[in-house]
């Protein structure tokens, strides 16, 4: 069988040459100035004769060398020492993620070759389990008492509750004999991970929501393509620019849907308002109204939410998602999407038909009143009952640690936790890091209510029947006032 793939354009960094530049150490509040020399390179396929499958040849051929100066705000906040390895420990190391695409699959696997060479009497066994299933494998196994992994993935806004059930080991004892720092990780990430003052995970990765939008279709509809849209004003203007309809009235393109990969609380953050207030969920506050019905209007401008589901619906996973696939010209998602976007180079197709490949951008989220956003992300835990816990810390701590999570953030542009190596210069190097970052600035994390640490759950059933029109979002969020209100005094 002959065949070839169709041709893949990238641009890799190959070198990059730092000037005065000190990420893991103290430094002063005056910004550095990063001089950087990048290789940028094709990749080239070349087709091979095969019998019964295909095989392609990747090369490189240099373009050209392109200097690029980077100021990196640094300040004492961002710096922090991160723990010496230990060697000489050793033992086997299972270790549960669900990090199963293609990209993070290959990403997670080189961290952990990267550790094994650091720590070399320890071996890892690296297992992909899907997404929410890892968890209740977890509870089940600690619970009996066996079949547990040596180190998790946990996600880290629900730390303080598995903390709270035992179902993660305390890892403050380890922390303090080892001196790992907590000034190293961004403050909320580490917070995240505390219950009752003690930390049972260390923070491994963080996101933001940040918009995405195809250029071409900005310029098409004589948007200017590198002007994204940055109040909820605009945001309703340029997708009166951008919807398209068929033929027969139904969409062929959608302009903006703000439901998609964010909840309304991201949009409530704009408008200045946080839902917790004083330590108590206050959820009916005019703010929240406010937002729902911003929210609705958006459902009743696509006709209704049943038919919103159906648009959606015609779409998949990447490479045939909603944004590649041209569903729609704006998507908010987190930073990390854009290295599926980098690994597929989606197509745009013009309306003659021809198509390029895809050009996009990457802003903050539009906002009411105020920049805002919020920040979730993983820890690395080691589960209650684990029987390798000395080798299972030492990984943590290879796997945390400024090294490893630079390789991690470059392959997958998920944030790393470590502040000092959110700055690394081949990070830097890519214009598209410096729009995440700068969302970082204003983002924040969750809040744990101990009386209530789901509160949240009163909420989904509600929001629904406020996009059916079911429910007005003023009677919608007085029920769920009520029911948290209710919930939170039976449990003090």
């Amino acid at each position: 069988m002959r065949r070839l793939k169709s041709t893949s354009w990238w641009q890799v960094i190959a070198v990059v040459v730092v000037a005065s530049m000190v990420l893991t150490a103290c430094a002063t509040p005056t910004p550095e100035v990063i001089i950087q020399t990048v290789e940028v390179t094709k990749e080239v396929p070349v087709e091979v004769e095969v019998v019964k499958e295909v095989q392609v040849e990747v090369t490189r051929e240099v373009i050209k060398e392109v200097t690029v100066e980077v100021e990196v705000p640094m300040d004492p906040g961002q710096v922090g020492n991160a723990a010496p390895l230990n060697a000489e420990v050793s033992g086997d190391v299972e270790f549960w993620h669900f990090w199963a695409s293609p990209v993070r699959r290959a990403a997670v696997r080189r961290v952990v070759v990267l550790c094994e060479e650091k720590l070399p009497n320890i071996n890892v066994t690296e297992v992909a389990k899907p997404w929410g299933d890892i968890w209740t494998a977890n509870l089940a196994a600690v619970a009996a008492g066996s079949g547990m992994p040596d180190v998790i993935v946990e996600d880290r806004p629900q730390l303080p509750q598995r903390a709270r059930d035992q179902v993660v080991t305390n890892l403050q004892p380890f922390v303090e004999r080892d001196g790992l720092d907590p000034e190293q990780f961004w403050s909320f990430t580490w917070n995240e991970a505390l219950y009752e003052g003690d930390v049972y995970g260390i923070p491994f990765e963080t996101d933001v929501r940040v918009l995405y939008w195809n250029k071409q279709a900005f310029a098409e509809v004589g948007l200017d393509p590198e002007t994204p849209p940055q109040t909820w004003d605009e945001l309703l203007e340029y997708a009166d620019k951008l919807d398209v309809k068929n033929d027969d009235g139904s969409y062929k393109r959608i302009g903006f849907f703000p439901l998609w990969n964010v909840g309304p609380d991201f949009w409530e953050l704009t408008t200045g308002y946080t839902r917790v207030q004083d330590g108590r969920p206050v959820v009916d506050a005019p703010e929240v109204i406010e937002t729902l019905e911003w929210v609705k209007s958006w459902v009743d401008r696509y006709g209704g939410w049943q038919e919103v589901q159906n648009f959606k619906a015609q779409f998949g996973a990447p490479p045939n998602d909603v944004f590649m696939a041209g569903g729609t010209a704006m998507l908010v998602d987190v930073g990390g999407y854009n290295s599926t976007l980098n690994f597929y180079r989606p197509y745009h197709y013009n309306a003659d038909g021809s198509r390029m490949r895809m050009d996009w951008g990457i802003s903050f989220l539009p906002y009411k009143k105020v920049k805002s956003g919020w920040s979730g992300g993983f820890a690395l835990s080691i589960p209650y009952g684990a029987k390798h816990t000395d080798a299972a810390w030492e990984f943590i701590k290879c796997m945390s640690g400024p090294e490893a999570q630079a390789s991690w953030a470059r392959d997958t542009y998920a944030i790393p936790t470590n502040r000092g190596t959110a700055y690394d210069p081949v990070l830097l190097a890519d214009p598209y890091w410096a729009a995440i970052m700068e969302s970082m600035e204003w983002s924040t994390g969750s809040t744990y209510i101990p009386a209530y640490p789901n509160w949240g759950e009163q909420l989904g059933p509600r929001l629904e029947k406020v996009w059916t029109g079911e429910l007005s979002p003023a009677d919608a969020m007085k029920e769920a006032q009520a029911a948290i209100d209710e919930t939170i005094q039976k449990n003090q």
